[in-house]
């Protein structure tokens, strides 16, 4: 007879490859074992670790680490939960399965030019965003492909680990399978140049997001130079304080961005207001 799992614990077999990129990837799992409530028998999950490539390298164990260690840490509707980890050797985490991402709603051409409606998610994403910061925590790789969402579920901002990578001599950016300009298009100038920002890169990329989202694509930029237009030609009070915002929020220069996620979320959500 099979000795039972201890409480709290499962076991899963791979289902399916949801997505690899530089540094890590995400398998879907489902769960066919269990001596743990939260994960019943049959459930399906995504289970994320380390490229083989990467995964005896000091350096990204230790950054794989630092994100798991994050999420821990953070409790928040809006970014991705922690469902756990492993017990044996290829370290991995646990989080809930997602089968949708901003980057392909934006690909389905859903409510472009309805700046109002993105506002109010950019609003919700602040939100979590200022949260996270408050903690001490910066994504350093907010975009489309990194914020996912079921059917009509709220957004989740995923993916907190890769940041520290993003930066123009990085060798994980260059194995990263990138569409369009890729992660440097969301990169502000200081980290393309140094690999390093505090909250306002994170500003500086949901800037840039938000614009994508209205626009329903990315312009032709200068990577790190922000905006070269506003997102939406509406002329309404609300419109103008919507395309001054995502202007500010994507200046060269940090010291020319709003000063965080909290000041960002009251002036989306005055824009919409302002009609």
């Amino acid at each position: 007879m099979a000795t039972p799992l201890p409480y709290g614990q499962a076991r899963f077999s791979y289902i399916g490859e949801l997505g690899s990129g530089g540094l890590g990837r995400v398998r879907k799992v489902k769960i066919i074992e269990t001596n743990d409530p939260g994960k019943p028998l049959h459930s399906e999950w995504a289970c994320k670790q380390l490229n083989e490539s990467w995964a005896d390298h000091p350096t990204m164990q230790e950054r794989f680490n630092r994100e798991i260690n994050a999420l821990k840490r953070m409790s928040h509707t809006n970014i991705v939960s922690f469902e756990g980890e492993n017990v044996n050797p290829g370290r991995f985490y646990l989080m809930h399965l997602y089968t949708d991402t901003v980057r392909k709603f934006i690909a389905g051409g859903n409510k472009v030019g309805d700046w109002r409606f993105i506002a109010g998610l950019g609003a919700v994403l602040a939100d979590a965003m200022a949260y996270a910061h408050d903690l001490g925590f910066t994504h350093r790789d907010l975009k489309p492909d990194n914020i996912l969402f079921n059917g009509g579920g709220p957004l989740v901002i995923a993916d907190w680990g890769l940041g520290y990578f993003i930066h123009k001599h990085s060798k994980v950016l260059q194995q990263l399978t990138r569409g369009g300009m890729g992660t440097e298009y969301y990169c502000s100038l200081e980290q393309w140049s140094t690999g390093k920002c505090d909250g306002r890169g994170d500003i500086y990329s949901l800037g840039m997001t938000l614009d994508e989202m209205v626009t329903g694509a990315q312009r032709s930029i200068v990577v790190g130079m922000g905006l070269n237009g506003p997102a939406t030609a509406e002329t309404s009070a609300g419109a103008k304080r919507f395309n001054s915002l995502l202007l500010s929020m994507t200046r060269f220069l940090p010291d020319y961005r709003p000063a965080t996620m909290r000041e960002i979320a009251t002036e989306l959500r005055a824009a919409v207001a302002a009609g």
